[in-house]
């Protein structure tokens, strides 16, 4: 806040030491020369009548008529005391009015057109009252939109704000609703049906057989290259283990994409994961053992953190290597309502199917409540982890038990 007033004012101070020495100079006089013009003037016509008589417009007679008329009204218009004097004086007056009126005006245009919250909130936050919103404003704010639909229940527009609104904030299962009337308002609104779908499955530890799937499927019928919608058809065809259909549902998207776009990368592993379940020929006790294998336990909160918690906050369970790269090996998802959370690691919860759990030397897991939802730490998120340990483990109790700073 104080270095940009600094700022501002150190500018309102420069355009002022420019404007006001030169209205309180001493009073001076400047001499002007007003017949300069009329001479030029008269000077081109006599240099036109000369050329007239070069290229024989006029004759000799002519020429000295025309010139002896031009002689005679330079006499009568050309004042014998040219130089005129103009004296300037001082305007103290509009020096004050100056000093009083640009801060003003810059004041005045920063409040119209510019951002005045942000010299206090910088951040960019919602604002209310003057100070950032809290979890608590924002719900308030969506309980009174709710009321006002309930009220005006054919606002699809509004169905379809009030169901994104709580997705931001992480509450599904009333986006939800809220999207379940939006689309008997809003028929032809793909992102809106694929919003749907997202929503609900997130209600449901993310399982998109069923309703989600039909929704999806909804969105490409009203727009066949709506990327969502693909993403979750190939998500869904991943988990029942159709891998061909996912292979191609992701490659059908990284042809629609931008080449710049950020999320291609994690497509192509995608892809190379499916590339390998579906190339697989172990034999069923091979697999078997190889399900059977691995890390089980149970996550617990510290009863000092229950505060601290959100309830729809993200739960990362994952298994990393003792030593060397922090890269997840195994991880598993699931929501912090859940807690206490019973949890499975193996080679079927591998990031990479070249990186398994089963090829590990030594692992530590480590559980994290996410509040952006992103595995990568950040801030204020909980958590805790095991001791180091062998790949293979069972009742491993693991508490969150610290708040990452």
């Amino acid at each position: 806040m104080w270095g940009f007033l600094t700022a501002a004012l150190l500018l309102i101070g420069m355009v002022l030491v420019m404007l006001i020495p030169a209205l309180l100079r001493p009073q001076s006089t400047l001499n002007r020369d007003d017949n300069a013009q009329r001479r030029e003037i008269f000077r081109a016509q006599f240099a036109e009548i000369e050329q007239d008589l070069a290229s024989g417009v006029l004759d000799a007679a002519q020429y000295e008529l025309a010139k002896t008329e031009l002689e005679r009204r330079m006499l009568d218009e050309v004042t014998s005391s040219p130089l005129a004097a103009t004296v300037a004086k001082p305007d103290r007056r509009l020096a004050v009015i100056l000093v009083f009126l640009v801060p003003l005006t810059a004041f005045w245009l920063y409040v119209k057109i510019g951002n005045p919250e942000a010299i206090v909130n910088p951040t960019g936050a919602a604002m209310m009252d003057g100070k950032p919103m809290t979890q608590a404003d924002v719900e308030g704010l969506l309980a009174s939109l709710a009321a006002k639909l309930e009220k005006n229940p054919d606002d699809g527009a509004g169905w379809a704000l009030l169901a994104n609104s709580y997705v931001k904030i992480g509450k599904y299962a009333e986006a939800v609703k809220a999207y379940e009337q939006a689309t008997k308002k809003i028929t032809d609104n793909a992102q809106l049906y694929a919003d749907y779908a997202d929503a609900l499955a997130a209600t449901n530890d993310y399982k998109l057989e069923g309703l989600p799937v039909e929704l999806a499927n909804q969105a490409l019928k009203i727009d066949a290259r709506n990327i969502k919608a693909k993403m979750l058809l190939a998500t869904a065809a991943y988990d029942r283990q159709d891998y061909k259909e996912a292979i191609a549902l992701w490659e059908k998207i990284i042809t629609e994409l931008p080449k710049e776009a950020e999320i291609i990368p994690d497509i192509k592993a995608a892809i190379a994961k499916a590339q390998s379940l579906a190339g697989e020929t172990k034999s069923t006790s091979v697999q078997k053992v190889a399900v059977n294998a691995g890390i089980r336990g149970t996550v617990r909160l510290s009863p000092a953190l229950t505060k601290a918690l959100d309830a729809n906050a993200t739960l990362f369970v994952f298994a990393r290597a003792a030593q060397g790269a922090p890269m997840p090996i195994a991880i598993v998802r699931a929501s912090a309502k859940d807690l206490p959370y019973q949890f499975q690691l193996d080679d079927t919860s591998a990031i990479m199917p070249s990186n398994k759990l089963s090829q590990a030397d030594a692992v530590v897991v480590v559980a994290r409540i996410s509040k952006s939802g992103d595995a990568k730490p950040i801030s204020g998120d909980l958590q805790g982890m095991s001791a180091v340990m062998k790949p293979v483990g069972e009742n491993v109790e693991i508490e969150i038990n610290e708040v990452l700073k």
